[in-house]
Parts: structure tokens; sequence; C-alpha cells
């Protein structure tokens, strides 16, 4: 999902700023901590100052489907930015499959055979064969 993220923004998404993506971090438009899903609709690119200024101002975003963000400035006015690649959604990772467990009885009799054969020794082999 990195990638694709590095792709479909190249760049920090704040409103004109050029600064890489590789460079930048990876940003929850709704924080994780307060329930945000880690998801493409709800990460973006921010460069480490523009990253700070949405945290600790009153700068606020928005994220629609596509990675489109919507921004509002502590004077209220907005401002759009849209991914440099629009693209679908990443392909979702395949499920983690868990190896199977086999069921057991739940005692030890499933160590000892339930019914024990009883051996007959063979008779032994005359000394002169009948030829």
């Amino acid at each position: 999902m990195k990638k694709w993220l590095r792709v479909r923004d190249e760049t920090c998404r704040f409103p004109g700023c050029s600064h890489p993506a590789v460079k930048s971090d990876v940003d929850h438009t709704d924080d994780w901590a307060g329930g945000g899903r880690t998801d493409s609709d709800n990460l973006a690119h921010l460069c480490e100052p523009h990253h700070r200024l949405k945290h600790l101002s009153q700068w606020r975003v928005t994220q629609e489907p596509g990675g489109i963000l919507l921004w509002t400035s502590p004077g209220k006015r907005s401002y759009r930015t849209d991914p440099a690649t629009p693209m679908g959604p990443p392909r979702p990772q395949p499920p983690v499959v868990e190896p199977k467990t086999r069921k057991r009885p739940a005692d030890d009799t499933y160590l000892v055979p339930r019914h024990r054969p009883t051996r007959q020794p063979t008779p032994p082999a005359p000394d002169n064969p009948p030829f």
C-alpha cells in the first residue's frame, strides 16, 4: 500500500507543496488513535512541516474517495488537492491462512488401538522341503 500511495500522491498533499512523497510521512487523515482506518481512502503523504501543521494548527482536512483532499484554512478558505495519478484502490492483500487444527478426542485413547489383534506364531518350516 505504501508504494501504491507513493505513485498516487507523488508529492506532499498540502496545497502548493511539491516536497517528494518518497521523503514525506504517510498520514492518517482521520487520526488512527481516534479510530481512523488504515486504508487508501484515509492515507495521504504530508511532508514533516505540513504534517505538524495539520496536527498543531487550525488547518483541517477531509478525504474523499479516490484520494481527493479538501483542506480548510484557519481563515475558513477551502483548498482541494487531487492525486497526481488518479487510480482505483490497491488490490487487497490475500487473507492470512492459519494452519488447520486437528481435533483430538477428550482422552488419550487415540494413542492406543481399540482392537489388538492376537498374534499366532507361524509353524516352523520343515527340515526337508517337499519337492
